[in-house]
Order: structure tokens, then sequence, then C-alpha cells
């Protein structure tokens, strides 16, 4: 079935594919056990001159059960019964949620126009995802060829001459799993693995539990050198004291910041360094470039940091120019403290009035950093961590903790997601008050 969706018809068609065309289908051991196995067989059929005038058409037959040590077999397609799944079987596709122009195509055998294929994509995906949230492609190929079985002369692919390419339906295949999967990346704002559906191989929920207390008695006896979604998703959103006692490796920058990458696909430290080291300097240009024009407020920032310019990180300048732009609270994501306080939970909580959203404490001139949740602190940065290490820790904090920005600082943060950190899903988490400069 696979290898039928890359247009592969012949065991000769077999000498034009290569990893890069299985990778996305395949583990990559798998791609080269096939490849392995044609290449074999296929030099022994023409060495003993055993290749037949008319190639039956090949398919990658693997199986669940099939040994991860065993090869892929090549059979041919006759020999392949596909069965549909469940929800493909019974999905009726909701075409009166087309377009009129779509349908009329339609109905005279005609190709639709390219707006209207898309629009009829995304309702296809809309309601697949009724019934399927995250589909495999395979699925998607399925749906798709009982479309175009049904309307061919509207969807198949075809040359220019009309002669059909491939199977005939891997465009339409391909358009519904990336739609669907665009959807999948907004569903919490711009996480794309927000709820992992699938366990991992030979695993169960009965597995993980037990690898999950060998995890805490190693991390209670070792600490950081020894060691979820579902508990921070849950609808009691359990407390962050509890997380910490359950999940204690998120309450480790590392491992907090790995698990950001998790949620969306971005090594947050590494995003935000790029950035800032490109644009916080626009952005102070631009600002001291227009000083007439702005309010008191960023006036009284720009003035501030010309004073002590050389001491302070020009990421953390170009942030606090835009709290003050935005009109947010400066403390609404960072904390001043004396550099005496012991680093403890107890003592920085009995002299630093620590709020429930997360927050940056900043220790001293050359800061030491801290984040606070709920009224404590719960992640210490080591020595060496800059401006950047902390702000990604912060940033990260409301992601993987599933926290709304606060409103006092919400238009900065988002400001931080879709400037710097380039999240950019379709809904807005906040209202902005003002637009954004052009820099």
């Amino acid at each position: 079935m696979i290898i039928q969706l890359l247009g592969v018809r012949t065991a000769d068609d077999m000498k034009f594919i290569n990893e890069d065309d299985l990778r996305h289908h395949l583990p990559l051991l798998d791609c080269r056990k096939l490849l392995h196995a044609f290449r074999r067989k296929y030099n022994n059929q023409q060495n003993h001159c055993t290749m037949a005038t008319s190639e039956p058409e090949i398919i990658l037959t693997l199986s669940p059960n099939t040994s991860r040590n065993s090869e892929p077999s090549l059979e041919p397609a006759s020999s392949v019964s596909v069965q549909n799944s469940t929800w493909v079987s019974a999905f009726s596709v909701p075409w009166e949620k087309t377009h009129e122009s779509l349908r009329r195509c339609l109905a005279q055998g005609k190709r639709p126009e390219a707006a209207d294929r898309w629009h009829m994509v995304r309702v296809i995906a809309e309601a697949i995802r009724q019934v399927c949230l995250n589909p495999p492609f395979k699925q998607c190929a399925e749906l798709a060829k009982s479309i175009v079985d049904k309307f061919p002369e509207s969807f198949e692919d075809r040359t220019e001459e009309g002669e059909r390419m491939g199977n005939g339906y891997y465009t339409l295949s391909k358009q519904l799993r990336t739609r669907i999967e665009k959807c999948a990346r907004t569903d919490s704002y711009g996480c794309v693995n927000w709820q992992p559906s699938q366990l991992p191989e030979g695993e169960s929920r009965e597995s993980l539990n037990e690898k999950k207390r060998e995890l805490l008695i190693i991390y209670s006896q070792e600490g950081q050198r020894g060691a979820q979604r579902r508990d921070i998703n849950a609808t009691s959103t359990p407390s962050v004291s509890d997380l910490q006692k359950e999940w204690p490796f998120l309450f480790m920058q590392k491992f907090l910041l790995q698990h950001f990458c998790t949620l969306t696909g971005i090594e947050l430290e590494s995003r935000l360094r790029e950035s800032l080291a490109g644009k916080s300097k626009r952005v102070l240009q631009y600002f001291k470039s227009q000083l007439l024009k702005w309010k008191k407020d960023v006036k009284t920032v720009l003035y501030g940091l010309d004073q002590q310019m050389e001491d302070v990180d020009s990421g953390l300048a170009a942030i606090l120019v835009m709290i003050a732009y935005f009109k947010d609270k400066e403390d609404a994501l960072f904390l001043l403290a004396d550099v005496n306080i012991p680093l403890y939970c107890t003592d920085a909580e009995a002299q630093i009035s620590l709020p429930s959203i997360p927050r940056l404490i900043m220790l001293g001139k050359i800061p030491k950093w801290m984040l606070s949740i709920e009224g404590r602190v719960v992640l210490r940065m080591s020595d060496h961590s800059d401006f950047t290490s902390a702000l990604a820790v912060l940033f990260g904090s409301f992601y993987v903790f599933n926290i709304e920005y606060p409103e006092e600082a919400a238009t900065t943060l988002e400001f931080i997601q879709r400037f710097f950190v380039r999240i950019n899903p379709e809904q807005s988490k906040c209202a902005s008050k003002v637009q954004g400069p052009h820099v």
C-alpha cells in the first residue's frame, strides 16, 4: 500500500525509490531493509533472467506482528487484502457543506477550481477530526481513494495528456493529511503534540506507571543525576506542588525545555538566542529612532537604558521597552530580590511577595535566576544561566504547565511568542491593547 502511494506499479519502478521517499512512512531501519530486500531480489532475478515481461504490482507489507529483525516482504498486490479502518468505511463526506460550484463540477465531471478544492479539503478534514482526531496518512489515503474512485474526472491525478499519475489519489491524500496536521498544530495554541494519543511501542499504562515510580525513586535518591502530559491537561488541573511530587523532572531547567520541545517541536532556548541576537537591536534602534513620538513610560525606559546600556542584556532591554510600549506591568514578568537572600524556597518566599502566575526572580546586579509559580520558588537556574536561558524557562513554563498568560503582561508575552519564538497559531491568547511596531 505504501509503495503504491508513491506511484510504484512494477518491480522495475523500485529502482527509482530511495530512503528519502520512504522515511515519512517508515522508520529509517525499515526503509533500508525494504530497499535491501528489493535490490537483492531484483539482482538475483536479473542474473538468472527470470524476470517476467509483464511484472506484477508490488506493495510493502509490514504487519503489526512483523519482527523488527525480519526483513519487509515484497509481494504481488493481488496477494494482499486491504481492510479499511472502521471510521473510514463508515465516514460520510459532507458534500452539502462544500461550495455549490464544486458540486456542480462533480455533477458535470469537470475539474473544480483550486479555491473550491481547497475549501472541500478543509470541510472534509474538519469532518474527519470529529470522528478521528489525528488519523495516519494511510487512513487519509483510504478515504481519498474512495473519493477519487467516485469522481475520477474531477480529482484523479493526471498528466496534461490525461494519463493517470501513480495511483491517482496521492495528491488528495496528501492534502487531507496536511490539513489535518495543521488543525492538530493549533489545537492547543501552537503545540504540535499537546496530548499524545499513542503509547510507545511495547508499553501499556501500567508499564509506564511502573517506570514513573522507578524515576521517582531514582530522583529521590540521586537528585538531578537520576530521573505527564495527561496529569497536566486534566480537567481538574493539579496544583504545581502536586505536579512537582509526581513529575519532579519537569522542574529542572533541562527537562522543562525538553518538554516544551516535545509539545511544540521547537528548541526554545536556541530559538530565543537566535532571535534575540538578531532582533533585539532592531527593536531598540527602532524605538530610539522614533524617540520623540513615544509616551512618557517608553521614554523613561529608553533613558534609563542609555545610562546603563553596557550592563544590560540587549534582549532584556528590548523586552523592557516592549513592556512599556504595550502598557503592561514589568513586575508581571520580573521580580527583583536582594542578592543576599539564600536560595531556599522558604527564605525567598518569606522576603518576596510571590504571585501565583509564573515570574522570573532576579537576584543581584549580575543576576541569578529563579522561577516562581503559585507563590513559591519551583526552579533555580544554574549560575551560568543568562537572561535568554531564564526567559526560555519563564516562557516555556506557560506551555508546559498549561497556564494562561497573565492579563498584566499578556500582550508582551504574545509579542515574544510571535516575534521571537515564532509560534503563530490562528487564534490568539489575548487581545492586544495596541499594535506592535514594524521592526
